[in-house]
């Protein structure tokens, strides 16, 4: 529902400045956004009274709106960095014909990242001085926007300031002043960057491009602006032709121009490609892949499959999405029964799925008993418009315990150090220092391993101090 009213109020805006009613739209959505993701958006956008034509992929539109300009035959890569994901696009132009090769991203790295690392920073060494840990939700959010702009700043500057005065402690007047270089922070970003770096040549390699055949390179989302992203692309890529286009505005442009091209007021074709395999959960816990990756919109894919018991009747079937072979490791799209099978041994029903791809990489999916003629159909949807936004938000909140876990048992062993020995002060930083990797590698599984242990030497540190857990 936020997202609608967002929607809605871009939509009053736009009729104001146009003098007429706007019924239709094309929407934009971050090339690796799941199937679930995508259909939240589409009814976002329903919510805010309008029929979405397309759903296009954010490097998608931002190649568009780049390429247009000029009749050419070239490669484009497009690197998309915003602020809570990261894309990147393979695309070929063949004069007024655009046809996606390769996408692939991030839906956990962007700019907000960045800012995170940053803020860490600035708060460990307001902290080590201070002797003070900064825990009040008002002030980490004020604290976090001042670092927010000094990043900004650090686009256009070497250097930047931030100042907090009069956090308090005890009537005592703290205040906070930070000062921080460029150079400071490309370390801080240092391996987030170069995951993006692999990224985008995991994408040359599935589009069968070596930087060589990079014509252009054209910059989208504001996290692109950091000067060190720019430098690094152009002596990593090779590519001196790099877009001069507004990187906050380019993706919206790129919309506009696809409306176009549905209203057939401009004769040019576009192809984009799945960004992830689709396909079925089968026995054993393993992932079978229908649709493959990549592959151009639309699509259509089938696979005929069996029984697994004998006398089943029935069969379930599992729709997911991702690109890993054990299933538990995919996105989950949906199930649906198929009922109505003949008995008979295992592995003698033969059951057709049909997965079905639109070009807006929404799916649908069909089941077929070829003995029976029994069949069911399903058209994937989540079920809210913010389902599809709740493991992303699971993800965050888990970093962000893991991150209040971790300053609370520092401060805990910097408190009550006298009544804890130096084994256990050792094994807490060790642990503190696991955290902080996790939660910067943004791997799950060991942030979920590190939270038990920090929980454990938590409750120590509160028990040496006599405090009781409530």
């Amino acid at each position: 529902e936020i997202s609608s009213w967002i929607i809605r109020k871009l939509r009053h805006d736009a009729q104001q400045y146009l003098g007429s009613t706007i019924n239709e739209a094309v929407i934009t959505v971050p090339a690796y956004f799941s199937e679930q993701q995508r259909r939240a958006t589409v009814e976002a956008g329903r919510l805010a009274g309008l029929r979405i034509r397309r759903v296009l992929n954010e490097p998608t539109a931002a190649a568009l709106a780049y390429a247009s300009r000029q009749n050419a035959n070239r490669i484009i890569v497009v690197y998309d960095l915003g602020g809570g994901t990261f894309d990147v696009t393979c695309l070929r132009q063949d004069g007024r014909d655009f046809r996606v090769l390769s996408t692939t991203g991030d839906s956990q790295l962007g700019g907000m990242d960045f800012t995170r690392l940053l803020l860490d920073e600035v708060r460990a060494a307001f902290e080590q001085r201070s002797g003070l840990s900064l825990t009040n939700p008002v002030i980490q959010q004020q604290l976090y926007e001042m670092v927010e702009r000094g990043k900004i700043e650090l686009s256009s500057r070497d250097a930047a300031e931030i100042g907090f005065p009069f956090i308090g402690s005890d009537g005592v007047p703290l205040h906070l002043h930070h000062r921080m270089d460029r150079a400071g922070f490309n370390r801080l970003i240092n391996a987030l960057v170069e995951k993006s770096f692999t990224l985008t040549f995991e994408a040359l390699h599935e589009a069968k491009l070596k930087a060589n055949d990079i014509d252009s390179l054209v910059l989208s989302g504001g996290s692109s602006r950091i000067p060190m992203i720019r430098q690094l692309l152009q002596q990593r890529l090779g590519c001196s032709q790099v877009s001069q286009v507004n990187p906050d505005e380019i993706v919206a442009l790129g919309a506009a121009i696809q409306a176009s091209m549905l209203t057939m007021e401009r004769d040019m074709s576009l192809r984009d490609v799945t960004a992830f395999d689709l396909g079925v959960e089968i026995d054993q816990g393993r992932f079978v892949a229908l649709v493959q990756r990549n592959s151009p919109l639309p699509a259509v894919a089938e696979r005929v499959f069996t029984t697994i018991s004998d006398d089943q009747s029935a069969v379930e079937i599992h729709v997911q999405q991702g690109t890993d072979r054990a299933a538990d490791k995919n996105t989950s799209l949906g199930r649906f029964l198929l009922s109505g099978i003949r008995r008979g041994q295992q592995g003698t029903p033969r059951i057709r799925v049909r997965f079905k791809v639109d070009v807006d990489g929404l799916v649908t999916v069909s089941a077929y008993d070829q003995d029976t003629g029994a069949r069911q159909r399903v058209t994937l949807a989540s079920e809210t418009p913010d389902a599809a936004f709740s493991a992303r938000d699971q993800r965050v909140s888990l970093r962000s315990g893991v991150q209040a876990l971790v300053q609370r048992l520092e401060g805990g062993c910097k408190e009550f150090s006298h009544e804890l020995d130096s084994d256990f002060l050792r094994e807490a930083r060790e642990a503190c220092a696991m955290a902080r990797r996790a939660v910067l590698q943004q791997d799950t599984e060991a942030i979920l391993r590190i939270k038990t242990a920090l929980e454990t030497l938590l409750i120590e540190v509160q028990a040496a101090g006599g405090i009781t857990n409530e």
